[in-house]
């Protein structure tokens, strides 16, 4: 069984439970540590970040609870950074997610907001070239991977979140395929480590974990690094589909994932 979980959201953010609850649901699902990781603050107005202006509170909050459940489970201290996120100073964090989450046209397009915003921004911005959209969007983790703070790829294909609704993505299209490889490549030589992350799973949109298994299949063969988590927004998400994801990791040919142990990335066989 997975008994960690870095990729959690609370009322920091866009989470719907405190960071406490958060806590006392990763205990009572057997998990020995769990990091919180708040979106970072962003470079235009949203209502899912945590404002730069309560940064260091949540912080504060995460630290002190850190010491409260001591003893029973570890807590980390980590945040959700984006491409588009503001220049702040990431040492404060224990660890650091690196995420994609908007493109960079008509001001910015949320490319996991809902299968209707995909289906206008591929139209209004891209001319219905959903290639077009696709090499953007995976062109932007050259700056995770450039982020020697970042050691963990956030949901690497989210992009693809509503193609089990509105199938708006072509994976085995040439042109995303070899977005989508030039960029896991930059980022498997800067070192970074893969999330598989059952996120979607739990909100209902997918059956399966981001990254699919063609891209599993691809991070393996060269040789790149997994670690899982849920991405959970409520108590309820906190090992979702974990066996799932574990599954689907096993049969891409990995044998071992990476955890935090508190100071550094540990690798541990499945």
């Amino acid at each position: 069984m997975i008994r960690q979980n870095l990729h959690t959201h609370t009322t920091w953010d866009d989470g719907k439970n405190s960071a406490e609850e958060m806590i006392l649901a990763a205990i009572a699902a057997g998990l020995t540590s769990v990091g919180m990781s708040a979106h970072a603050p962003m470079v235009f107005d949203n209502d899912w970040e945590c404002p730069a202006d309560r940064l260091m509170d949540y912080v504060a909050e995460v630290r002190a609870l850190a010491q409260k459940y001591a003893g029973q489970i570890d807590v980390y201290m980590g945040l959700e950074w984006d491409a588009m996120a503001q220049e702040i100073d990431l040492t404060a964090f224990d660890y650091v997610i690196g995420s994609v989450h908007e493109l960079p046209v008509d001001g910015h397009r949320s490319v996991d907001w809902a299968a209707e915003k995909t289906a206008a921004y591929l139209a209004e911005c891209f001319g219905g070239d959903a290639d077009a959209a696709a090499e953007l969007f995976f062109a932007q983790y050259e700056k995770v991977a450039a982020n020697a703070r970042a050691q963990i790829v956030g949901h690497f294909d989210l992009i693809t979140k509503f193609d089990e609704i509105g199938h708006f993505f072509d994976p085995e299209s040439p042109r995303f395929r070899a977005a989508a490889r030039r960029a896991m490549r930059l980022l498997v030589d800067a070192g970074k480590i893969f999330e598989v992350n059952t996120g979607a799973i739990g909100r209902g949109y997918r059956t399966s974990p981001y990254p699919s298994q063609e891209l599993l299949l691809q991070l393996h063969e060269m040789g790149g690094r997994v670690t899982i988590s849920s991405d959970a927004h409520s108590t309820d998400g906190i090992v979702c589909a974990f066996d799932r994801a574990e599954q689907l990791v096993r049969d891409c040919g990995f044998e071992t994932i990476w955890v935090f142990d508190g100071k550094e990335f540990i690798e541990k066989a499945l």
